[in-house]
């Protein structure tokens, strides 16, 4: 260890009595200077204006646009330079001859200067400290761990380089070439996750060499211990091929001998990658504060009770707009997507089964027929169009037409089922939600939902502005209560009793009236203590009162009026209430909940229900307009002489014990605050009509759904320094600390110079 240790000493002294270890740190320095003043500079511009800034950590150090990537992504055009004369100076020079006819071994005489090398980057590190140290003084609660994580991760690569580029200056006695050799071995390993991804183990195998993104985990605060196993397996393996390639000049081995061996430990790296990087090996710590990237302890709770084998099945229709997702060129970017469970569930099988058939929309009207199409789609994307089912092969496995034959992955355990979808939004992938929902779904059984039709009610099934197909059951709608856990049925009348096993049972604006024998047929099912929202519109309260007689309620006559400036008098803004927030809801009180076209809710405390009002209207703003109106055509304002302006209750919550179970009943004086339309409404400040109508549903089915993975709030959130502050940074990092190299560097050449 001695000699290896004096080996590096004198392989630094070499470096610093040569410019080009003091410029690169010079530059170095300037360039992370620059680099963090630029974003400190932006967030205090944007601060000082008056916005508020969020997760000040992960966006100024750990982002795409970040500190940290900016660091990795310039890191390799420092390295080569620092590297290309390790060995080629000393094969050029015809010192090697000494140093082997030294008493030292080559494996010290590598490991020496790898160690120079590793010390060198730690005075990279020392500068990062500096950046982070600023940090530290500029942002308000920074996460210090989530700091250390990135840095430890850019330190591993600079040393994965190190060693790449002293195996390039073991081969080579021209230091240029050494250099440009190391460029080209650091774009072939980047390279290598792009080469054989449509054969599945060579797949594995060429993912696990690739370079590119290995510190992606460490920058995003995830420290894995087959991203280290990885660098340690590659700073190794070039180091032990760098003493091969001296032990060459010394033996007596054939060409085909040398390559064998060569072979044997390139091959011996991969296993143990391989190996390691199996999810039943594989171990994480999450870096960051409120612990991120790890599932929450609900999810992990659900997943412990499975005790079983799980499986995903991908059906993936190839005519589909997701279907690249699942091509054999996308199975690794597809798989990344489950990692955060394979963490938990290590054997977790995930399975690939594309099919073609119709998908049931717009996209089936074409010239093509559904042969040709699926053949044209397979090839575009990668598949072997052999391996596609037809419609006939799929459907004996599986139905998948209540899917409308798209891309669904299929959750397996214990004989049980739950459908995965992908989603029209930004992220697509199903989440820890979505995904979590469906694994309660296999345990515990959905939320059952049932929607009463037969006499035009609000239709789940039905795109138009007052349906309610978005809030229930839109497939590809991440939000949409189908993928929150719930299953949603229509329910009928007429095929007898209603189903007590319900969650909730909706019946929202029928423009037919019940029948008597109907009617006793809801009476009944409240009696016994089912579950029902009620959802009324104005003129038609005559439809439900004689249902509400039953509950302690009433609809009031006439319609609510909101003066405002800006939207039609009839859009009610409701503001949720203190009770609200004590049966669970988490809607802000700032929020308000559209509702056009609204009746007040009248009850009265006799019938043994604990009632607690739920929304309200805005007293100052709101009256009861008793007179039949058309706002389209007649001008209409508030009479002082004539109205009065009110706190209306618009939605009641009742609750009573019935037998064993507790019955939960909410009437609503307004049918469109779920409706497709105002779901979607855009142009109303503080609107929050989705998650209080999620937040309703959660309270019918006792907090089992939908899942709440929410985190802790980030608390760093505040810039400390100003924009004049910055500046001084700037000048820091980018004059002062570089000339203060400068001068140490110089004196330490002339003083060299003058020996």
């Amino acid at each position: 260890m001695k000699k290896i240790i004096k080996i590096a000493q004198v392989e630094l002294s070499i470096l610093f009595y040569s410019p080009v270890a003091w410029l690169i740190l010079i530059i170095f320095t300037i360039q992370c200077g620059v680099t963090i003043s630029d974003l400190l500079e932006t967030r205090a511009a944007s601060q000082e204006l008056g916005n508020n800034l969020k997760a000040l950590t992960k966006d100024v150090f750990g982002g795409y646009n970040a500190f940290f990537n900016s660091v990795k992504n310039n890191l390799y055009l420092y390295i080569p330079l620092l590297t290309m004369g390790l060995m080629s100076r000393e094969l050029s020079s015809g010192s090697i001859k000494l140093l082997l006819s030294s008493p030292v071994t080559n494996k010290q005489i590598i490991l020496g200067k790898f160690l120079a090398m590793a010390l060198y980057c730690l005075l990279l590190v020392v500068v990062l400290c500096c950046i982070v140290f600023t940090g530290i003084i500029s942002i308000e609660s920074i996460d210090i761990w989530y700091l250390v994580g990135g840095i430890f991760g850019l330190y591993l690569l600079a040393c994965a380089y190190a060693s790449i580029g002293l195996f390039m200056s073991s081969i080579t006695t021209y230091q240029v070439v050494a250099a440009m050799s190391t460029l080209a071995v650091f774009a072939a390993l980047n390279f290598m996750s792009s080469v054989g991804q449509s054969i599945d183990f060579v797949r594995d195998i060429t993912y696990w060499m690739a370079l590119s993104d290995r510190t992606n985990n460490f920058i995003a605060g995830l420290i894995s211990s087959k991203d280290v196993i990885y660098f340690i397996l590659i700073i190794s393996l070039f180091l032990v091929l760098s003493i091969m390639r001296l032990n060459a000049g010394r033996s007596t081995y054939s060409v085909v001998a040398k390559t064998l061996r060569y072979a044997v430990v390139v091959v011996c790296v991969l296993v143990i990658g391989y190996l390691s990087s199996l999810p039943t090996l594989n171990g994480y710590y999450d870096t960051t504060r409120f612990k991120t990237n790890t599932l929450t302890e609900q999810t992990q709770s659900l997943l412990k009770q499975l005790d079983g084998p799980v499986k995903i099945t991908v059906y993936a229709n190839v005519i589909n707009q997701f279907a690249h997702l699942a091509s054999p060129k996308f199975r690794i970017y597809d798989l990344k997507q489950f990692d955060d469970y394979t963490r938990f569930l290590p054997n977790l099988e995930i399975d690939y089964r594309p099919y073609y058939n119709y998908t049931l929309d717009k996209r089936d009207n074409t010239d093509k027929t559904l042969l040709e199409r699926a053949k044209r789609a397979s090839t575009a994307y990668g598949f072997d169009f052999e391996e596609v089912m037809t419609p006939e092969e799929i459907n004996k496995i599986i139905d998948l037409e209540q899917e409308l034959n798209g891309f669904v992955r299929a959750l397996e355990y214990d004989g049980k089922t739950a459908n995965l979808r992908m989603f029209f939004d930004q992220i697509g992938y199903p989440k820890e939600s979505e995904i979590s929902a469906s694994v309660k779904n296999i345990l515990i059984g959905p939320a059952n939902i049932g929607i009463l039709t037969g006499n035009d009610e609000r239709s789940i099934d039905k795109k138009g502005d007052k349906e309610y197909k978005n809030v229930f059951n839109q497939l590809n709608s991440r939000s949409s209560l189908i993928n929150q856990g719930f299953n949603i049925s229509n329910v009928s009348l007429e095929d007898g009793i209603l189903p007590l096993d319900l969650a909730v049972l909706v019946i929202a604006d029928p423009i037919i009236s019940y029948s008597d024998s109907n009617l006793d047929k809801i009476k009944e099912y409240i009696n016994k203590g089912g579950n029902v929202i009620i959802a009324g519109e104005p003129n038609k309260e005559a439809l439900f009162n004689s249902i509400l007689e039953e509950i302690g309620v009433q609809f009031s006559k006439g319609i609510l009026l909101q003066e405002s400036g800006d939207y039609k008098l009839d859009l009610l803004q409701a503001k949720i209430t203190g009770g609200a927030h004590k049966l669970g809801y988490s809607v802000k009180p700032e929020s308000v909940v559209s509702m056009p076209n609204t009746m007040a809710v009248k009850y009265k405390d006799t019938l043994g229900f604990k009632a607690t009002p739920v929304l309200v209207s805005n007293k100052k703003e709101v009256w009861n307009e008793l007179e039949s109106i058309n706002l389209e055509t007649d001008s209409i304002s508030f009479k002082q002489d004539v109205n009065t302006k009110t706190e209306a209750l618009v939605a009641l919550a009742l609750q009573r014990n019935v037998g064993n179970k507790e019955q939960k009943i909410m009437v609503f004086g307004d049918a469109d605050f779920m409706s497709n339309k105002e779901i979607s409404r855009s142009n109303l400040k503080n609107k929050e009509n989705h998650q209080f109508v999620k937040e309703t549903f959660k309270w019918f089915s006792n907090g089992e759904y939908p899942i709440d993975a929410t985190r802790p709030k980030p608390i760093d959130n505040k810039l400390l320094i100003t924009q004049d502050e910055v500046a001084w940074v700037k000048v820091f990092f980018i004059g002062i600390l570089p000339l203060l190299l400068f001068i140490l560097g110089g004196r330490t050449l002339l003083n060299r110079k003058r020996n």
